[in-house]
């Protein structure tokens, strides 16, 4: 394994008192830098904590706070709570310790390490949260490494009782840090990427289209809840055995995995968009559009193909928009009216109007909207209406 280390690792044969601070200098320390960006706990699996506890108990290490800066992230810091099983769920708790962790790594400066007495804490602290939380250590180090790319720091504390920390102790816990570091990146980027995957859920499940990525392959690699919608009814698209996505129609569906595969392979300078009719044998149709489409959005990133399904269009475009194009409320009522109707008469009885005034009213609203036919009306009328499904969007993570 290739371990990448910025500092010099200290030397074995100084002693413990060198490296020994009273709790209460961090208390007087600013917190991390903001720019930083803020620590956000993160939960793990049970077994990883186990291994975790068990790995560090070889070091009579009882309890540890690591923290992990991705390469190149301006965001938050990942944290990760070793032998605090007591706090987890409690936010506030939580938080406390966090902040006394970024109190003791910004006394670190460019030092890799330095180690500190839990017991000279003074009797505020002891009353305090973190006096709470400490109150069963000793001793405690701070260390921090650069490894891999990744900002990389740990509080190891010692239980009550235990002896100080002495240098060899020490300079190991430095050494099995990049060990640690390469678990908790790997746990770190996982919850990165979950909390973007909700957002994206969050953004798109807005939108009543059915919306899909898919790999060359076919496999799906994100849908909106449209398309889980639609593939529930099994009218126009369906997994198949391999867990692709296909159509139901056998005739249609080899055309679509070819259009899929084509986008999905297709260089950046020549994009693949296809439309597809795709048939439930009911009668029934819809619009299938294939682009070509690269995930991660990174130059380099994977080329994948995107799949919309379009429904037939409606004719009730929200009234704002109606108003936007210069329709006063009546001549949006008769619109609505107009459009459902099988002729001019039967809007106008619908909207309580004469045949004459109806006539008015409709050519009024084409020469307002710039159309002529009725067909081009229903066109326009058609695409302005928002694929969106009702309320507010909600959070989908930080």
């Amino acid at each position: 394994m290739s371990i990448t280390m910025d500092y010099t690792t200290q030397d074995a044969a100084e002693t413990v008192d060198d490296f020994v601070y009273p709790i209460e200098e961090f208390s007087n320390l600013p917190a991390r830098k903001p720019e930083a960006g803020p620590t956000h706990a993160i939960e793990v699996p049970a077994e990883t904590r186990r291994v975790w506890h068990d790995f560090l108990g070889q070091h009579h290490v009882a309890a540890a706070v690591l923290s992990v800066a991705l390469p190149g992230a301006n965001g938050p810091h990942h944290a990760f709570l070793i032998g605090f099983d007591a706090i987890r769920g409690d936010v506030r708790r939580t938080e406390c310790l966090l902040e006394f962790a970024d109190r003791a790594w910004a006394k670190l400066g460019q030092q890799p390490s330095i180690q500190f007495r839990c017991t000279d804490a003074p009797d505020a602290m002891r009353d305090s949260t973190v006096g709470e939380l400490l109150a069963g250590f000793d001793y405690g180090i701070a260390a921090q490494i650069r490894h891999s790319g990744a900002i990389v720091r740990a509080m190891y504390l010692r239980g009550r009782g235990d002896a100080g920390f002495d240098a060899n102790e020490i300079a190991s816990l430095q050494l099995v840090l990049p060990l640690l570091a390469d678990s908790a990146a790997r746990d770190a980027q996982m919850a990165q990427q979950a909390r973007r995957s909700k957002m994206l859920e969050a953004m798109f499940d807005r939108v009543s289209l059915a919306m899909m990525m898919l790999s060359g392959d076919g496999q799906p690699l994100f849908m909106n809840s449209a398309a889980n919608a639609m593939l529930e009814k099994r009218n126009w698209l369906i997994r198949a055995a391999d867990g692709s996505i296909t159509c139901t129609n056998t005739k249609q569906a080899k055309q679509l995995r070819e259009s899929v595969r084509l986008a999905a392979t297709a260089g950046s300078a020549d994009p693949i968009e296809n439309v597809y009719r795709l048939d439930d044998g009911n009668g029934e149709w819809r619009l299938a559009y294939v682009l070509s489409a690269t995930s991660g959005g990174r130059e380099d990133g994977s080329r994948c193909a995107l799949l919309f399904v379009m429904a037939p269009g409606k004719m009730d475009a929200p009234s704002h928009m109606l108003e936007a194009l210069g329709l006063l409320p009546s001549e949006q009522r008769f619109l609505g009216h107009f459009l459902k109707s099988s002729s001019l008469c039967d809007a106008a009885i619908d909207c309580g109007l004469s045949e004459e005034t109806a006539r008015t009213y409709l050519k009024r609203v084409r020469a307002k909207l710039g159309v002529h036919r009725q067909m081009e009306l229903a066109g326009l009328i058609s695409g302005l209406v928002l694929p969106l499904h009702g309320g507010h969007p909600h959070a989908g993570g930080q």
